[in-house]
């Protein structure tokens, strides 16, 4: 297929929801402009993005592929989201040379939970997952190692998916490993490990700041940065993304990580405020401590231990650094295994643990209740949930006083672990954010579900 030249991408990976504007968008509206490009808004059911489309719709795509576009959950966002390393460089990350098949124990009851919905009242779990509102494209939910729940009302089976920023959580886990085998000091200057920024705003800010995102730097992902083209956020993603076109002008993302300030009145660890950059940073850290490549140490520590279907695809920025802030892919169900290592049942689908009982003690310990009060974050949790999580850590958005953790992505993407209840749930999606749509219950589904098969036990 020619690939054709992509203009610069300013996607934003921030992991926003609950953002909606009027249908009828004003002209004045920051986001117009990017609604106005052919693709962008919503004419055909994600069960569209089961089949293939033709050849003048990919053309449109590709053509009309800049700025937002890519997450505007619109007609075009079906194609983006399970076709991401056709438009840009991907590392395959192997699994386990055997495959692992999870069994299945579906339950009809389950589906019949109800949760009300801001936009469409109460619904069933069944209801709401085909819901044209609410533009899921899979779920999956496994309890004690067992499919307990599945449906694919916007892609197939064997389909790969964009994680978006649910996929920090694989370097939260590295980082956790690295600093239990005492190979990483989670109090040390980020810079003593990537000197590249020595100089910088960041020689403040600590291994552990970058994992809990409490850098005390300028920039936050919320729904203002995300729209400032002359901001570091879209900056970064717009250089880290790059085109297809290979030969890149103007900054590179080193060049914005190094233009990055610090916040008036506030130090590092004070407050928790998200940011894809510290996870990309942090990545940098891994590959400098281990001495390889992101993708190998993940394919070490992770992919290659679980029982895979696929590789996971890592895609790349325009000099070949892998985006592990947010940019890979992988079916649904090597989704829900990946989630299922967080739990005891880790042994149906892994041939080696992964997740210890230590790790896992280390990262629910993490993070800061003061840090995290009042903040964006916890505004986010109460849309999904309905709940106010107690704290984040360990590149999860949330950690409930329960112990169970969520990680959220952009345009509705999500992985959710309850390792006491021994749950685990992912969903993928293609969630606009203007009216009628922008809302997302799923996770405050899963939090019901993972009750219910607790108490059957």
């Amino acid at each position: 297929m020619k690939k054709l030249a992509i203009k610069s991408l300013v996607l934003a990976i921030a992991s926003v929801s609950g953002f909606a504007a009027n249908a009828n968008v004003p002209a004045n509206h920051p986001l117009a402009e990017y609604l106005a490009a052919p693709g962008a808004t919503v004419t055909l059911p994600v069960s569209a993005a089961k089949k293939h489309f033709d050849l003048d719709f990919v053309q449109g795509a590709y053509d009309s592929f800049e700025s937002f576009h890519a997450q505007m959950g619109g007609d075009h966002t079906l194609y983006y989201l399970t076709n991401w390393s056709s438009f840009m460089r991907t590392d395959m990350v192997n699994p386990a040379t055997q495959q692992i098949e999870l069994e299945r124990n579906l339950s009809s009851e389950i589906g019949n939970i109800v949760v009300k919905t801001d936009s469409e009242g109460v619904l069933t779990m069944d209801d709401y997952f085909v819901h044209p509102t609410f533009r899921h494209q899979g779920v999956m939910m496994i309890h004690k190692g067992k499919v307990v729940y599945e449906a694919y009302p916007g892609m197939n089976p064997a389909d790969t998916h964009i994680w978006m920023s649910s996929s920090k959580t694989i370097t939260g886990l590295i980082t956790a490993m690295l600093a239990e085998e005492g190979k990483l000091e989670l109090n040390a200057s980020a810079t003593k490990y990537v000197p590249e920024l020595k100089g910088t705003a960041w020689d403040k800010v600590t291994v552990l700041d970058l994992v809990n995102h409490t850098a005390g730097l300028d920039h936050e992902e919320n729904n203002s940065s995300i729209l400032d083209p002359d901001g570091v956020f879209v900056r970064f993603v717009s250089s880290a993304l790059g085109t297809t076109e290979r030969c890149s002008e103007g900054e590179t993302w080193r060049d914005v990580l190094n233009d990055v300030q610090p916040l008036e009145n506030e130090e590092p660890g004070e407050r928790f405020r998200y940011s894809s950059l510290n996870t990309h940073v942090l990545g940098q850290v891994i590959q400098n401590v281990t001495n390889k490549r992101w993708t190998d140490v993940v394919e070490e520590r992770i992919w290659g231990k679980l029982g895979a279907r696929m590789p996971l695809m890592v895609h790349l920025t325009p000099d070949g650094t892998p985006l592990n802030l947010a940019i890979m892919s992988s079916t649904l169900e090597d989704f829900a295994k990946y989630a299922t290592l967080y739990t005891p049942s880790w042994d149906k689908v892994a041939h080696e643990q992964v997740v210890t009982p230590s790790l896992l003690k280390q990262i629910r310990s993490a993070g800061s209740a003061d840090a995290f009060d009042g903040g964006h974050k916890e505004t986010q949790a109460l849309g999904l949930f309905k709940e106010k999580p107690v704290k984040a850590a360990y590149q999860f958005d949330f950690i409930f006083e329960d112990g169970a953790m969520y990680k959220h992505g952009n345009t509705g993407q999500g992985i959710y672990v309850d390792p006491e209840r021994d749950f685990a749930a992912v969903y993928f999606s293609a969630t606009p954010y203007v009216a009628p749509y922008g809302e997302i219950k799923a996770p405050a589904y899963f939090r019901k579900v993972a009750e219910l098969l607790d108490q059957a036990k």
